[in-house]
């Protein structure tokens, strides 16, 4: 069997870290809205990982964080990659991951595969990465209010559209919300292109506070001409 070869990380591991580690909580912070991802380090060959995660995951794991792969992003190669970067330890079961990277989220496992936190420790619960697209397509979408939602205290409700999900995701996630302060957070990465080719990446954070429901259509009408 031939040797794995070692591929970058970041160009600059700590000034890179830092900017993708203020993006996540800033997306976090602000449920709902896209946040640019301002570093991305090199793409890694046959991962099923895309550059967004690949980045979250060379900023957010680290030896005390174990971490799962879904079956699209587990290979050799990204093993070897975030072992030697991240240190990172490897989860088999979803349930003992502090952080879980979805790259096919249409055959993830169901929200409460993963850890909820504890009673008395709720922040040990696991963040999920999952890949997405935030075009809006029939169907997808849907607004939430919550912490760190503007004028939420007014009822206000924010707009947004995640695609791609398997479609028991916001059934499951409406449980989620309800076991506050236990619950998985999430943060959903879309990646795409520049015209010039340079990758272009998004998150949108999903914590578990976030109240979520389908987009309701405005009832009223336009005045009489």
């Amino acid at each position: 069997m031939s040797a794995l070869s070692t591929t970058p990380g970041f160009a600059n591991p700590v000034e890179d870290a830092q900017a993708v580690f203020r993006a996540a909580l800033d997306a976090l912070a602000r449920p709902g809205i896209p946040v640019p991802l301002p570093a991305l380090p090199p793409p890694l060959a046959a991962s099923g990982l895309s550059q967004g995660m690949l980045a979250l995951a060379l900023t957010l794991c680290d030896n005390d964080t174990p971490l799962w792969l879904d079956a699209a992003a587990d290979t050799p190669q990204m093993r070897h990659h975030l072992r030697f970067h991240a240190a990172s330890p490897f989860a088999e079961n979803p349930m003992a991951a502090t952080f879980a990277f979805i790259a096919q989220p249409l055959d993830m496992p169901r929200l409460d595969a993963f850890h909820p936190g504890e009673t008395n420790f709720p922040d040990r619960s696991a963040t999920l990465i999952i890949n997405a697209d935030f075009s809006e397509h029939d169907g997808e979408a849907r607004e939430l209010t919550g912490p760190g939602v503007k004028g939420n205290d007014q009822g206000h409700w924010q707009g947004f559209s995640v695609a791609g999900l398997p479609l028991w995701f916001w059934e499951n996630w409406e449980a989620n919300h309800a076991a506050y302060p236990l619950g998985v957070d999430v943060i959903f990465v879309e990646s795409s292109r520049h015209a010039s080719g340079a990758a272009q990446v998004r998150l949108l954070g999903l914590p578990r506070t976030a109240r979520v429901r389908e987009k309701t259509v405005s009832q009223e009408q336009p005045p009489c001409t």
